[in-house]
């Protein structure tokens, strides 16, 4: 693997549209499955997944926390690209910029780290480094009461380090569903599962292009929500 080189216009588009499709992805992985244990995604070429499921967070006004601190518990993953894997996913957020906890809205940039005991003979921190940004500030998306709960999305951008290379990447997360039996206040709540995709570069290839495309992932969730709910 090596380091991103900078971008030609024409692979900067084919990149994006690799991204964009990877979020589309997302809904549709996470709602079909029968089983925590058995996705029913398959990633892109050059997209690895990390699926991952538990844990419990906690949130106040001043950000939500799946790391272990605030009495919080970090996610397991459970199978890493096509691989059977095991380690944890932690993550943290800054402060509530905009909405609810309740009502859902936005937090403040944080971080986010996966490690691993064991992948494609690899052990460590696979992944860690920021967990949105200023541009692209993470999203808490309230579902609702859907069945006997009230459902919560964590959905934002990640850039940072692989560790198998220490090449710089990027991708995105999304972590559903949070939920909860009454509507959502803070303190701890439960989280199902999640998947992370993550754009490694391989060595013939000239680099990533930026993770401005969130948003498009965001319009197919909130399409998919609407089918899901009619």
């Amino acid at each position: 693997m090596a380091f991103p080189l900078p971008l030609t216009r024409g692979f900067s588009v084919f990149r994006a549209t690799l991204l964009g499709a990877f979020c589309l992805m997302l809904p549709i992985a996470a709602w079909s499955n029968s089983s925590p244990n058995t996705p029913s995604s398959t990633c892109l070429t050059g997209v690895i997944c990390v699926f991952n499921q538990s844990g419990t967070a906690t949130a106040t006004t001043a950000g939500l926390f799946m790391d272990g601190t605030h009495s919080s518990i970090s996610s397991t993953v459970f199978q890493i690209g096509g691989l059977s894997a095991s380690g944890t996913l932690s993550l943290s957020t800054g402060a509530l910029l905009s909405g609810s906890l309740t009502g859902g809205g936005t937090f403040a940039p944080g971080s986010l780290t996966i490690t691993t005991t064991g992948w494609n003979n690899f052990s460590g921190t696979l992944f860690t480094g920021t967990f949105g940004d200023a541009s692209n500030p993470i999203q808490w998306i309230s579902l609702g009461k859907i069945g006997a709960f009230y459902e919560y999305e964590l959905i934002g951008t990640v850039n940072g380090i692989w560790g198998p290379s220490g090449a710089t990447v990027g991708g995105e997360t999304a972590q559903l569903y949070f939920h909860t039996s009454t509507p959502y206040s803070g303190g701890a709540i439960s989280l199902a599962s999640g998947t992370t995709g993550i754009v490694v570069p391989e060595p013939a290839s000239v680099g990533l292009m930026g993770t401005g495309l969130i948003g498009m992932g965001l319009l197919a969730r909130r399409k998919a929500r609407s089918q899901r709910r009619s």
